[in-house]
């Protein structure tokens, strides 16, 4: 499974907390989506048209490290995780992210 990042899980030392895991990584795109980081809080991203992120797709993680990373996100309350179409490469691909909860 692979997992677009735009904030804190850019960070290698902090997904590495999270996990006990390091993966690989490479340079993304998501279209459509607007960046938000206020004064104080945690980045997160809102679907909307003709925006995009720049980012992170770690690539291969495995189920356990998924599940590690929603409790960090609080997925669910405070994000919540979906799938998204990233640009990798010039090159289309799935991927999860996890954008801000309604």
């Amino acid at each position: 499974m692979d997992l677009f990042v735009y904030g804190t899980l850019l960070d290698d030392t902090v997904v590495q907390q999270v996990t006990g895991q390091r993966f690989p990584k490479r340079p993304a795109r998501l279209s459509g989506f607007r960046k938000f980081t206020p004064d104080g809080g945690y980045p997160y991203i809102v679907a909307n048209e003709g925006d995009a992120v720049d980012g992170v797709l770690l690539c291969e993680l495995d189920r356990g490290a998924l599940q590690a990373l929603d409790r960090y996100e609080d997925e669910g309350r405070l994000y919540q995780r979906v799938e998204v179409t990233v640009t990798v490469d010039a090159q289309s691909r799935r991927a999860f992210a996890y954008v801000a909860a309604r």
